[in-house]
């Protein structure tokens, strides 16, 4: 009788669980449910028709880089924006449809990239300047903070918004600091300077629009992380062009 009653006892507090767990499912289905009907129609199509784009352009750039470090550093750059594109593609498009893990290793592997695609954007412009001693000191230091980075976001990626974007500020801006080592060499020069200037800043006016959330002009079609997007896709043609002009200069 007092087995009986344990069991009893014993599916009752597993039918209560379940319960729970139901009521929590329901809950973070409703949640999903309302992100898909807030989310602007745009989101993610502007990345989803960029990382085609992307594709093509790594593949003649690569092709055109001279063999050896340049080669290297071109193909690093290359892999970063096709990471970047790609997965903020997959992951805005498909987000909010389906919940599932792939969903959540997406979210934290989109923000971690733009650590990396910053990194990757500054390599084949330190490997185009004269001074070695310079360009092994800031490829180590830009390198560390963006892998650490990665690191730090793929483990907290919620509620540090603010203090990434710092960082992805701060981590953009280091090479300008020897700006006019880019300005004199013989393979970089003033104009592609001076998109590596603008890019530089259309990325920062982006993740500035992200963290602020705002503007947000059009919030059924168009928000701020279009903004956010756009300002990404401005800053890679910028910097696309530049290194084209600088591995063009090289061969």
């Amino acid at each position: 009788m007092a087995q009986s009653a344990r069991r009893q006892t014993t599916l009752t507090a597993r039918q209560l669980h379940e319960h729970r767990q139901e009521i929590a499912d329901a809950g973070e289905y409703r949640e999903r449910r309302k992100q898909l009907m807030e989310k602007p129609l745009m989101r993610g199509w502007i990345h989803l028709v960029t990382f085609p784009l992307c594709v093509a352009a790594s593949i003649v750039l690569i092709c055109l880089a001279p063999a050896g470090a340049m080669k290297a550093a071109v193909s690093i750059y290359s892999a970063t924006a096709m990471l970047l594109f790609g997965v903020s593609a997959a992951l805005h498009i498909g987000h909010g449809h389906v919940y599932t893990r792939i969903d959540s290793i997406l979210v934290r592997i989109d923000y971690s990239n733009i650590f990396l695609v910053i990194a990757g954007t500054n390599t084949p412009f330190l490997f185009a300047i004269t001074n070695t001693t310079v360009r092994w000191v800031y490829l180590v230091v830009i390198w560390a903070v963006a892998l650490i980075g990665t690191a730090v976001h793929l483990v907290f990626p919620d509620g540090l918004d603010w203090l990434f974007t710092i960082v992805y500020c701060v981590l953009g801006l280091a090479p300008f600091t020897i700006i006019h080592l880019f300005w004199t060499s013989p393979y970089i020069g003033p104009v592609p300077t001076i998109l590596l200037i603008c890019g530089g800043a259309a990325y920062i006016l982006g993740a500035v629009c992200f963290a602020l959330r705002k503007p947000n002009p059009w919030p059924r079609v168009f928000g701020y992380h279009e903004l956010f997007h756009l300002g990404t896709v401005i800053g890679y043609a910028c910097h696309l062009v530049a290194i084209f002009m600088t591995v063009c200069a090289m061969r």
